[in-house]
């Protein structure tokens, strides 16, 4: 499992075996970085993240095999990389 960065202008297409986490994913991060700032909307994403597991809204086991992506640069921090450190 991998994080890829998506752009949807480009071709539009992921590659095989990859789920987009972006909105309106219910793995997405609510927490928009243009309102929080990127580490702000990051911490909040790990206490929702964190939260949303214990209470079995989210099952992280569903996303298991595959590599992940968003749209973030793969040089920026991403609610994905929270995501695949909490699966570890």
């Amino acid at each position: 499992m991998k994080r890829i960065s998506y752009n949807r202008y480009n071709d539009g297409k992921l590659p095989q075996g990859t789920k987009l986490l972006t909105r309106p994913s219910r793995f997405a991060n609510p927490y928009k970085v243009s309102e929080y700032g990127r580490e702000e909307a990051l911490r909040l994403f790990k206490i929702y993240l964190d939260d949303q597991v214990k209470k079995g809204i989210l099952n992280l086991e569903e996303l298991r095999g595959f590599n992940l992506a968003c749209v973030c640069s793969l040089e920026e921090k991403c609610h994905v990389d929270i995501i695949l450190d909490k699966m570890k």
